[in-house]
């Protein structure tokens, strides 16, 4: 059940404040800490993720606040999540930033964290909302409003960010396919396909690889393609809701073609687009070549911020994150239109040659 956290507004007998001197409590007030508290984790509205939780009466969820600003301290703190975990049992500072002033209050467990990051990503996928990206501008637009901010002119740029994914050739790619396929697969139908895909599912996909002489790799290209291909048929008339459908159409799609016989041939390479399956375990990891550079299997993450020279700080007003092969015209008009839709006055962008272009024009042009 959902209930919007208001305990962090009231002083307990075991507040941080009773257990330091003076001094501490002055020197703590004064940190990062309570400016996170203030101008983040007070900001946060709750109520946008009350659609997470069910509306019977049961027990109450953790605060989303402190769910939310933990992800937010993960992030710009690079820590894992063991370690996120102990900084918020037992760092003050880290405490006082997420508004648990309870000492004598045993915090939730680790667990929670994971099933709050599922019920958002799956949330995302349903909806297409994603509700931190939402955290994200709620927060923003309040402090541009406080700080009483210039936003007609902002600079915008782009940068690659590579997904954790190990840089694989075509027949690695195909194997690890293939591996993630028949893991997808039920009990039954993985003992059937382990004894007709053994030589594939021995090792890792650079180890099976490895023992596949160059010569050799179209071959196996196309039998693994063969072997896929029976595999969808089969899945599409005894199992049409299986994991793995999606995955192996894809893939028969980007790399093989059908000819009009009906048989299936492997596509050169130049005809597999750029947009093309990276890696199994990143569905939406693109490949993109950019000034001579290759980028594989990775995103474009755009950013547009403030520039007036009057103003006393400058603020991020808005962030994309889209597969690499997203043309920076196109992150333009999408940040453009988001922040009109946000009422944020843009007057004039600043960026680099990638965004200009009759494309860049036109997305200008509607604002």
């Amino acid at each position: 059940m959902f209930r919007e956290n208001k305990d962090h507004k009231q002083e307990s007998f075991y507040s941080l404040k009773s257990f330091l001197t003076p001094k501490l409590w002055e020197q703590l007030s004064n940190s990062w800490a309570a400016t996170f508290y203030q101008e983040v984790f007070s900001r946060i509205d709750e109520k946008l993720f009350a659609d997470l939780y069910s509306e019977k009466d049961s027990r109450p969820n953790v605060p989303v606040n402190v769910l939310v600003s933990l992800e937010i301290l993960k992030s710009g703190y690079g820590w894992s999540d063991e370690e996120l975990y102990e900084q918020a049992k037992y760092n003050l500072q880290v405490r006082l930033a997420l508004g648990l002033h309870n000492l004598n209050e045993d915090i939730f467990t680790e667990r929670t964290i994971y099933n709050f990051r599922k019920r958002v990503r799956e949330y995302a996928k349903e909806t297409g909302v994603n509700l931190m990206q939402k955290v994200f501008e709620q927060i923003t637009d309040a402090q541009l409003e406080e700080l009483a901010l210039e936003t007609g002119w902002q600079r915008m740029d782009s940068t690659q960010v590579l997904s954790n994914l190990a840089r694989m050739t075509r027949l690695e790619l195909m194997v690890s396919v293939l591996q993630a396929v028949h893991k997808q697969l039920g009990e039954s139908d993985q003992k059937i396909y382990e004894e007709r895909w053994e030589p594939y599912l021995e090792g890792r996909p650079h180890q099976v690889c490895f023992k596949i002489p160059t010569r050799e790799t179209k071959e196996h290209l196309v039998t693994i393609g063969h072997e896929l291909d029976r595999l969808e048929a089969e899945l599409a008339e005894s199992a049409p809701e299986s994991e793995a459908l999606p995955l192996i159409r894809r893939v028969l799609e980007e790399q093989y073609r059908r000819e009009p016989e009906g048989t299936l041939q492997l596509r050169p390479g130049k005809e597999v687009e750029t947009d093309s399956l990276q890696s199994p375990h990143d569905l939406e990891a693109t490949y993109r070549v950019k000034g001579g550079k290759e980028y594989r299997g990775g995103y474009v993450v755009n950013v547009s911020e403030t520039a007036d020279d009057e103003n006393p700080v400058q603020l991020i007003t808005d962030v994309q994150v889209e597969p690499n092969h997203t043309d920076d015209a196109k992150l333009m008009e999408e940040s453009l239109d988001d922040q009109s839709e946000r009422e944020i006055k843009v007057e004039k962008v600043t960026t680099d040659g990638g965004y200009t272009g009759p494309k860049g024009e036109q997305a200008c042009g509607k604002h």
